[in-house]
């Protein structure tokens, strides 16, 4: 024992006496000293960080993507290598190919040079209708958590493909279609020749033309193409009650129901008509919500994003021939009326045929059937 001590001790001597010994107890003090003054200005560099993002859009429509875009700022003259940005995802959304289910954690790790900018995209897809909200964004440095009150949303639009049963075609008679009630024929907005329908009035066949028309070898009658004089105006009215006895459950009642809505919605918006809206689904306080006819972006924006906000959890409990009632005093002679719901009463179908009879064009889409 005597003897081991000795050797300790005699290469403790030789290890003490040498300067290689030295100079590498003086390099690891400095690697120490170094790493806590670099943890130190990482951490002071990491507060000095400014965070936003955004989206490229305010909304988009099921199935089709938009981008979230973060923009990361260092705002020392410290360089921030590895710096990793948490947020965490609602349930319902794709983003970069990852599917999110609940809560998901999303990460993105960048290298910020002193003084600069740096920009994070990520591909975001709703896979679903819904009103989405971002809380907070933080960055996670060993023990310290620098937390970025930045709260982001937008709107995912109901499919307006997605009916897995097709609607009618001429739902809306626009464009070339023929109507003999709205749409008034100026002589004075030519756009151009199409060949003959039946019920075409004899004025508009254009004889000149038809005389150079041809179609399989055979003489062909044309028309002259107008471009409507005036708007028009339609209301969709979207039945979310709960009826005994349907035959669709009512949350299809209500996605299938909101897809043939923005169907019908978009078809006008296209043609330029100006479009209503109301359903007895309630969007917080009131019992129902009712948006009169008016076209523009605004109203455009305002529309879809009301079509997001409707929850399968909201009271539905407001009769739609109340809301009718209430709704028709307001609206101009001529409108026309789609009314989406899985069951007609006696009451509602007595309302629909007066409001024919004054000249109103309803059409009934069956939900369930």
């Amino acid at each position: 024992m005597e003897g081991f001590l000795l050797a300790i001790a005699d290469a403790l001597a030789t290890m003490l006496s040498s300067a290689i010994f030295w100079i590498l107890l003086l390099c690891a003090i400095l690697l120490a000293v170094l790493a806590i003054a670099y943890h130190k200005l990482k951490v002071w560099a990491l507060g000095l960080v400014s965070y936003s993002r955004a989206f490229s859009t305010d909304g988009v429509f099921v199935g089709e993507s938009l981008e979230l875009i973060e923009t990361i700022e260092n705002n020392s003259f410290f360089p921030l290598f590895s710096v990793r940005i948490d947020f965490f995802v609602p349930e319902g959304l794709t983003i970069d190919g990852l599917s999110c289910k609940e809560y998901t954690k999303v990460s993105s790790i960048c290298f910020l040079p002193p003084f600069s900018t740096v920009y994070s995209r990520h591909t975001v897809t709703p896979d679903r209708r819904d009103h989405y909200r971002l809380s907070t964004a933080s960055i996670v440095y060993r023990k310290n958590e620098f937390v970025f009150e930045d709260s982001l949303d937008f709107y995912a639009y109901p499919n307006r493909y997605g009916a897995t049963v097709p609607l009618s075609e001429d739902l809306y008679c626009t464009g070339n279609a023929i109507s003999d009630k709205k749409y008034i024929e100026d002589p004075f907005f030519l756009s151009g020749i199409r060949p003959y329908r039946t019920g075409d009035p004899l004025r508009s066949v254009n004889f000149k033309a038809s005389l150079r028309s041809f179609s399989g070898g055979v003489r062909q009658l044309v028309t002259n193409n107008y471009d409507s004089s005036r708007s028009f105006d339609s209301i969709i009215l979207l039945d979310l009650a709960t009826y005994e006895g349907s035959t669709i459950k009512e949350r299809d009642q209500l996605e299938l129901g909101l897809e043939y809505t923005c169907f019908l919605f978009c078809e006008a918006v296209k043609h330029a008509g100006r479009v209503g809206f109301a359903t007895n689904c309630a969007i917080g306080e009131g019992r129902y919500v009712y948006i009169p006819c008016s076209s523009g972006d605004m109203h455009t924006k305002a529309m879809l994003e009301t079509f997001s906000e409707l929850s399968y959890y909201a009271r539905r409990d407001y009769s739609m021939t109340a809301i009718l009632k209430r709704v028709v005093p307001e609206l101009e002679a001529g409108t026309d009326l789609y009314l989406i719901t899985p069951f007609i009463d006696d009451e509602m179908a007595q309302l629909l045929s007066s409001l024919e009879r004054r000249e109103f064009g309803v059409r009934v889409i069956p939900l369930g059937a």
